[in-house]
């Protein structure tokens, strides 16, 4: 990093580092839109890759006595700004993928409280994964004022079903229910060509049979996507960016 050139060059390759963070670890597939990561992480390294290189430009100077402690100090806050980025970042990331009812909803890790976390009833969803968003059901309240008063409070700004751990059951216990919703990816083909056909060259890929695989909606921070799913237990097997609630057809 001895001038801009260089600084520039490790600033692309942590730049490239943080992306891959990103887009395969804590928003894979179609999660990266849905929940709205591309403009925070354009913004992340954006400031990483100019900031620091431009910053050393401007006060490099072979000659220059302070030249070390000036690269040390923009260095520091190059660092810094990147860290509060990737921080921000690591706040929203996906860790419950919740099959609920007729969908799937993304929860991220602020939307969920840390004493309401505390009550799930499985000690390995009592923490916020930092490998990609771990996959359960929620049953909803028996009770029908329960349900009701659950809905309020929703409407209200106060956390939905799928953000309260305490509801959380393995998805098999609601795989038939949201079986039951789901739609096969044809139902698409008209609104989606260039995505369903891109499911089906994924599926292809994998030897996955399209009879064996389903859609259904999902629900996250910038509105609605799909996840495709084993037709035989509702396991989400990848996202997509169309509306999973708009089929070409009704069933």
């Amino acid at each position: 990093m001895a001038d801009g050139g260089g600084h520039f060059a490790f600033s692309v390759l942590l730049g490239l580092a943080v992306f891959a963070l990103f887009s395969f670890v804590w928003y894979p597939d179609a999660l990266f839109t849905l929940a709205g990561a591309g403009k925070l992480l354009i913004l992340v390294v954006g400031i990483d890759v100019t900031l620091g290189p431009l910053l050393t430009l401007i006060v490099f100077n072979p000659i220059k006595k302070s030249l070390i402690w000036d690269l040390a100090v923009i260095l520091m806050v190059q660092m810094g700004a990147l860290g509060y980025g990737v921080w921000v970042m690591a706040q929203s990331r996906p860790v419950f993928l919740v099959g609920a009812v007729d969908r799937f909803e993304l929860v991220s890790a602020n939307e969920i409280h840390p004493d309401e976390l505390a009550k799930a009833p499985r000690e390995e969803w009592r923490e916020l994964s930092w490998t990609g968003p771990v996959v359960v059901g929620v049953m909803p309240p028996e009770d029908a004022q329960e349900r009701m008063a659950r809905s309020l409070e929703a409407a209200q700004g106060g956390p939905a079903t799928a953000q309260l751990p305490k509801s959380f059951v393995p998805l098999s216990d609601v795989s038939s229910t949201l079986l039951a919703h789901a739609r096969p990816l044809s139902d698409y083909d008209q609104s989606q060509p260039e995505e369903t056909a891109a499911l089906r060259r994924w599926a292809s890929s994998g030897n996955r049979d399209e009879s064996a695989l389903a859609v259904l909606p999902i629900k996250a921070r910038t509105g609605f996507g799909a996840v495709i799913i084993e037709r035989s237990c509702g396991k989400p097997l990848i996202t997509a960016g169309f509306d999973g609630f708009a089929p070409d057809s009704e069933p």
